[in-house]
């Protein structure tokens, strides 16, 4: 049994998707591109949960969230009808994992939600370079986005994800 059995079946199905969920969401902020972005960003999306999984090796309860976003394939379109909750529900996971892990879990799995929606943001438009920059480097982009203004064009997301990763950002802070 992993870690994340600790949690009832209703709280793993609300953890895991709310990072489908954000992704999701992401992708739907800016319809920009039509069907070939939604689909560039949905195959994004699958790829970084599956990056997520081996990159949060060190928080096995964090890597497994991502790892059952893949798996309970058959809850996405449920949770892809149910986007407009995806920052409510990432309030909700906070709320929980803050009583129930560790200070450095919680902020595992915060920075899984922002990677998640950040690689989501930049896969349209992104070179294949970008492409292979996964999350840390999706993270970095973000971060030096907002340090240095000049650089944010290289980031390839528009003023709408923009807004959107703001209001992400402050529901994590929250």
């Amino acid at each position: 049994m992993s870690d994340f059995s600790i949690f009832h079946p209703d709280e793993q199905n609300l953890l895991a998707g709310s990072v489908y969920k954000v992704g999701v969401w992401m992708s739907h902020i800016d319809d920009e591109g039509a069907t070939s972005a939604i689909e560039k960003e949905r195959e994004a999306l699958e790829k970084i949960l599956k990056k997520s999984a081996g990159k949060f090796s060190s928080h096995p309860i964090i890597a497994e969230m991502a790892s059952e976003a893949l798996r309970r394939k058959n809850y996405w379109a449920a949770w892809e009808q149910d986007t407009e909750n995806a920052l409510s529900d990432v309030a909700k996971s906070i709320k929980m994992l803050n009583g129930r892990l560790v200070d450095n879990e919680v902020k595992a799995y915060k920075e899984l939600v922002m990677g998640v929606a950040t690689y989501i943001a930049g896969a349209f438009d992104e070179n294949e370079d970008d492409e292979e920059k996964g999350l840390w480097g999706a993270l970095s982009s973000l971060v030096v986005g907002a340090a240095n203004p000049s650089l944010k064009a290289d980031m390839n997301t528009s003023p709408d994800e923009d807004t959107a990763l703001t209001d992400l950002t402050e529901v994590l802070r929250g």
